[in-house]
């Protein structure tokens, strides 16, 4: 969540380095990115997250790509603090702990990650943070779908919640299957796509990398190789033209040949010229060469 902090204007910036702006206030993100964020994620689809640097109290300039997934972890204090962003969440979860731990955790974090002073750590808390805590924090708990007390501590309460997560997802398996798979039948789809022709190869590789009893190992060798027919399919529609190319290094002709199937060699042998002295190519193509 202290990815979607808002961009301060120069006044809240210099507020910021005197430790005086408030970021442990609703105000100070930006809800509005926050929730079309996660709700692209939640369809599985690619977003962009913002990079938020603590020490100049800006943005970067490049974001980060992100991608859905099965299960989204979604972390922040201020996570039950707009109803729109709480309607997101399929499991609410309070982690709560003693506040001299809270405090111990946050001037290890300010001082080590975000280049911040002990004693400007300490105004900022005591100011804005623990303040925030019991006006915005603590009430949200009621909303809370489980409350782990004692924190990463109390490997009971994560035990019983990643059970709930695994059973959720065996149930969901095929509904979210489903969904995935018909997702692109309201929309045409692009006049670009080219399908790569079914083979019985093709057809091979889909049945072994789509069975769940196929290993890690097995899984990565047989993608490789349907990856390494996609390649080379979309490498058919590139422009080509025919051309000449010299080199005397075996290791690259190799490599070559393997990649560009389509590629035609030829090696040639200097012969020099028994009366000029000179030398000649010969093209071993058209030669028969005996070895004993």
């Amino acid at each position: 969540m202290d990815s979607f902090y808002k961009v301060l204007t120069p006044e809240e910036q210099a507020l910021a380095a005197s430790n005086d702006y408030n970021f442990d206030h609703p105000g100070a993100f930006d809800f509005q990115l926050l929730v079309a964020t996660l709700r692209k994620l939640k369809q599985g689809k690619q977003v962009k997250i913002p990079v938020y640097d603590f020490t100049t109290h800006s943005r970067h300039k490049d974001w980060k790509n992100l991608y859905g997934a099965s299960v989204i972890i979604f972390e922040g204090i201020m996570s039950f603090a707009d109803k729109e962003l709480l309607q997101l969440l399929d499991m609410k979860i309070f982690v709560d702990t003693d506040s001299d731990i809270r405090l111990v955790r946050r001037l290890r974090r300010d001082i080590t990650e975000r280049g911040r002073d002990i004693e400007g750590v300490i105004k900022q808390y005591n100011k804005f943070v623990k303040p925030a805590f019991e006006q915005y924090i603590e009430p949200t708990m009621r909303l809370a779908d489980i409350v782990v007390p004692r924190g990463g501590g109390n490997m009971v309460a994560i035990d019983l919640i990643v059970q709930h997560v695994h059973s959720q997802l065996e149930e969901r398996e095929l509904s979210v299957r489903a969904v995935l798979a018909s997702a692109h039948q309201t929309q045409p789809l692009p006049q670009t796509l080219s399908v790569l022709e079914s083979s019985p190869q093709v057809r091979g590789l889909h049945t072994i990398i789509r069975n769940k009893e196929t290993s890690r190992d097995e899984f990565i060798f047989y993608s490789k190789r349907l990856m390494r027919l996609l390649i080379e399919h979309a490498l058919t529609f590139l422009p080509s033209k025919v051309c000449n190319v010299c080199v005397c290094v075996p290791v690259l002709v190799c490599v070559c040949v393997c990649v560009c199937v389509c590629v035609c060699v030829h090696r040639y042998l200097l012969i020099e010229h028994a009366l000029t002295f000179l030398p000649s190519e010969v093209c071993l193509m058209s030669l028969s060469v005996y070895l004993s």
